[in-house]
């Protein structure tokens, strides 16, 4: 007896065969090929390396097709258009996709793990609290996440980030600015953040788990994909958390392969994949409602260029916690 799951596979087969043109829009899915999205780090990667999505698709009469991008804003941009079909991106970037009106769902999410991102300075200091950054220079990606978590450690000791000297530096410039004390903080994410602590004697003053309840980066589809094709999406979402599962009880073998991808030191990556996060989860109030509170950050910082309500972006078939 087919389970409904078996049976909503089956009947998407049958559909594919029958009427081709019926997924020749820019959903990511293109005759028989079905684009996916990945950087060379985190679950895509491995899912990728183990043909996870292979394994599920082929037997569909679905080939894979991977299309590598150096951000994940980039990759957003490509499901907005259709050339991707599924993949992932971090909060931030999500948010800002949605402002513009871009046709990308979200789907399950991966929750951010506590030390992945945070607020360094050199270790002889005198700044040894987030209270004590007020007149001070702090370095971060305007924009970015690290944006998003100086507003919010600020906020948490009643300060407006006016309050601090906000320096807008992309991550190899803001390492030279920290590096030569040219700014007295630096707001910044792994690898970087890994990097940061090596190369010099620093303390963290804000830990991300510190200040961001409930955040996450998340696995998103293009809207039209999600519409048409709802199994194939779980198939996804359950293939991405199968390879998480598989990273996560492989930390070496992760390793040796996010290493050799970007050529960054075995150390550096084993270190950086610790701090990081495989999990893949529904969709759940409480990550939701983080969500929308860093959309609204952004919008009151004068960053987004309109307000955003973060669900109406959710997949209507996904889960919730």
């Amino acid at each position: 007896m087919l389970t409904r799951r078996q049976f909503t596979f089956a009947a998407g087969a049958a559909s594919l065969a029958a009427a081709p043109s019926a997924w020749s829009a820019a959903t990511g899915l293109k005759g028989s090929t079905l684009t996916l999205g990945y950087q060379k780090t985190g679950i895509p990667l491995v899912a990728r390396q183990l043909k996870v999505f292979e394994k599920r698709f082929e037997p569909l009469g679905i080939r894979i097709e991977w299309a590598e991008f150096t951000s994940g804003l980039n990759l957003l941009q490509a499901m907005d258009t259709g050339d991707v079909a599924f993949g992932n991106a971090g909060n931030v970037g999500c948010i800002f996709l949605q402002a513009s009106g871009g046709r990308v769902a979200y789907v399950a999410a991966q929750p951010s793990t506590p030390r992945s991102e945070g607020i360094l300075v050199k270790e002889d200091s005198p700044i040894r609290s987030i209270a004590d950054l007020q007149g001070r220079r702090i370095g971060y990606a305007k924009g970015s996440s690290s944006h998003n978590l100086v507003a919010a450690a600020l906020e948490r000791q009643g300060l407006d980030i006016k309050a601090v000297t906000s320096i807008g530096l992309g991550a190899a410039d803001a390492a030279f600015a920290f590096d030569g004390g040219d700014i007295d903080a630096w707001a910044i994410w792994d690898p970087y953040f890994t990097i940061a602590r090596r190369r010099n004697r620093t303390r963290v003053i804000a830990w991300q788990g510190d200040v961001l309840e409930d955040s996450a980066s998340f696995l998103l589809a293009n809207t039209g994909f999600a519409k048409a094709w709802p199994a194939h999406v779980k198939a996804l979402i359950d293939g991405s958390a199968e390879a998480g599962r598989w990273a996560r009880a492989n930390p070496a073998e992760v390793a040796k392969s996010v290493a050799a991808a970007t050529g960054m030191p075995l150390d550096v990556v084993t270190e950086v994949n610790a701090n990081a996060g495989f999990d893949v989860v529904p969709l759940s109030n409480a990550i939701l409602a983080s969500q929308q509170r860093t959309a609204d950050r952004l919008f009151k910082l004068g960053v987004l260029p309109k307000s955003v309500a973060v669900r109406e972006a959710v997949w209507d078939d996904a889960d919730r916690g």
